[in-house]
């Protein structure tokens, strides 16, 4: 069987909360997780020999490089997609401040490379209070701070999932998000490519097509690329692997690879009300204060 690439997770955020129950998992050479279609409980090998890449999602990677050369000693390869917004703390209350964010992942790319970490801008909530002027202005902030630590962005516009409307329904009125247009999209994104630019980082576009394929046509010729968050290329060249890794998108328009992802969902309490993966920052709460890092599973 070939080795799984091993996602860090969508589900939660694994470096930031979950370290501890990581590598314990990965002394013990195995994880668990829930199949969230059918709740069935899976087991995958976490030894070196079935493990093609870790590839971690984080916003604080601090807690986890306090014990880093457990991970390094493995000689598995990995890289990071590295999440800072800056968004004000009505949209994300309890996340690093964006100095210290910035500060550690510059100390995370000088570790292992700013090839291997690659930021995140995701997503883009355009409402009154952050609006495109808005996202210029911290865009450029934060760009100008990671300029040399990254060579790439991902960026995508939000989605209004069920759970993600109820929670920003409960938004004062000047965060709750606006009804915008293809052309309104593809400027902005855009302006942030150009920022990006000038500081040897490139945008791509998380499943969001329409913007890749029309910017694309502009000039010059590829500003914005398609994004591949767990992206076969970067893993074969870390890897030095040849073998493909067949495509498995999670979503339309998603550019991945196949991977299995050992997180659980609502064990994240960053408080995002913008969050994919938990119900609402309460339950994500309340659920992560009932980990246990012994278990298999989150």
């Amino acid at each position: 069987m070939d080795p799984n690439v091993i996602s860090v997770s969508r589900r939660t955020d694994v470096p930031a909360f979950h370290s501890r129950w990581f590598y314990r998992r990965l002394d013990a050479g195995f994880a668990e997780y829930q199949n969230p279609f059918n709740g069935k409980v899976c087991q995958v090998s976490l030894e070196p020999e079935d493990v093609r890449a870790f590839v971690f999602w984080t916003r604080n990677v601090a807690p986890m490089m306090r014990n880093f050369a457990r991970l390094e000693e493995r000689q598995i390869p990995f890289y990071f997609l590295y999440t800072i917004n800056g968004y004000p703390k009505t949209l994300e209350s309890a996340n690093p401040p964006l100095a210290q964010a910035v500060q550690a992942f510059r100390r995370l790319s000088k570790r292992i490379g700013p090839k291997r970490v690659r930021w995140r801008y995701d997503p883009i909530i355009l409402a009154r209070e952050t609006g495109p002027e808005f996202h210029k202005r911290n865009f450029e902030w934060i760009a100008d701070r990671l300029e040399g630590a990254t060579m790439e962005c991902i960026f995508s516009f939000m989605d209004l999932y069920g759970k993600v409307r109820r929670n920003m329904a409960a938004m004062p009125e000047g965060f709750q998000p606006e009804e915008t247009n293809l052309t309104r999209r593809q400027a902005l994104a855009l302006s942030l490519a150009n920022i990006a630019e000038r500081r040897g980082i490139r945008l791509l576009a998380c499943c969001e097509d329409d913007i890749t394929e029309e910017i694309a046509s502009a000039e010059p010729v590829g500003r914005i690329g398609k994004a591949r968050c767990i992206d076969s290329d970067l893993i074969v060249r870390l890897s030095g692997s040849l073998r493909k890794i067949p495509r498995r998108p999670t979503r339309a328009e998603c550019g991945c690879v196949a991977s299995r992802d050992i997180g659980g969902y609502d064990t994240c309490p960053h408080g995002c009300i913008y969050c994919y993966a938990n119900a609402s920052p309460g339950v994500a709460v309340r659920r992560f204060r009932q980990c246990n890092p012994a278990l298999p599973m989150l």
